[in-house]
C-alpha cells in the first residue's frame, strides 16, 4: 500500500474513532438528561454541556433534539435484546426459554435500576410512534424475535406441543407487558416473582408445557 494510502487510511480510522466516541457520549448525556427531565426538559446544550462537546459535534451527528432521542431509545433496545437473548440461550430449554425471555422483560419495570430508564423511554416512545411507525414496528419484531424462536423450538421438540410461535409471541408478550406497565405506573402488589409466576402460570399450560 503507498504512503498516502495508509496516511487516508489512518485519518479515516481517527475519524471514525472520534465520532463512536462523540456519539457515545452524546447518548449517555442524553439517556441521563432524559431521566432527569423528559424531553420537555431535555435541551441540547444540557446535551453538550453534560457530554463535554460543542454544538458542531451534536450536528455532526444528529440533525434535532428528536432524531437523538431516538437514538438513544435505539441504543437502549440493542442493549436489553442482547441481554434478553443470552437469557434465552442459556435456558436449557423450550419452557425455560420461554421464562427467561419473560424474566428480562419484567426486569424493565421491576428493576430496580433499570425502571426509571424504562419509564422515560417508554414515555419517549409513545411521543415519536406516530412519526416513525416502521421503526418501532421492527422494534417490537425484534424484542419478540428470541421468544418467537423459543416457541418454534419447542414445538419441533415436543415440549411445547400446542404453540403457534407467532401469535403465541403477541400473547405472551401483551401479558407480560401489560404487569410492567403497571409497576411503571406505581402498582406494586406484585414481586417480581409473583409477577414472573402469574405469567407462567398463565401461558405455559397453553402452550402444552409439562408441568
Amino acid at each position: 500500500m503507498a504512503i498516502s494510502e495508509r496516511v487516508a487510511a489512518r485519518s479515516t480510522e481517527a475519524a471514525r474513532a472520534r465520532a463512536e466516541t462523540e456519539v457515545t457520549a452524546l447518548l449517555e448525556a442524553a439517556l441521563a438528561a432524559l431521566t432527569e427531565h423528559g424531553s420537555a426538559g431535555l435541551t441540547v446544550a444540557d446535551v453538550l454541556q453534560r457530554a463535554g462537546l460543542s454544538t458542531r459535534a451534536f450536528y455532526r451527528h444528529f440533525a434535532s433534539k428528536d432524531e437523538l432521542v431516538l437514538a438513544v431509545f435505539t441504543a437502549e433496545l440493542e442493549r436489553s435484546l442482547a441481554r434478553r437473548q443470552a437469557a434465552v440461550d442459556a435456558a436449557p430449554d423450550a419452557a425455560g426459554a420461554v421464562v427467561a425471555w419473560i424474566d428480562e422483560t419484567l426486569a424493565l419495570g421491576y428493576a430496580p435500576r433499570r425502571a426509571p430508564r424504562t419509564r422515560t423511554l417508554f414515555a419517549e416512545g409513545a411521543r415519536l410512534r406516530p412519526d416513525h411507525p416502521d421503526q418501532f414496528a421492527e422494534t417490537v419484531a425484534a424484542l419478540l424475535a428470541p421468544l418467537v424462536a423459543a416457541l418454534r423450538a419447542g414445538r419441533r421438540s415436543g415440549e411445547l406441543p400446542n404453540t403457534d410461535p407467532e401469535l403465541d409471541a403477541v400473547s405472551i408478550h401483551a401479558v407480560t407487558w401489560e404487569l410492567v406497565e403497571r409497576r411503571l405506573g406505581g402498582d406494586t402488589r406484585l414481586s417480581l416473582a409473583e409477577a414472573r409466576a402469574h405469567v407462567a402460570r398463565f401461558c405455559l399450560p397453553a402452550l402444552g408445557a409439562r408441568s
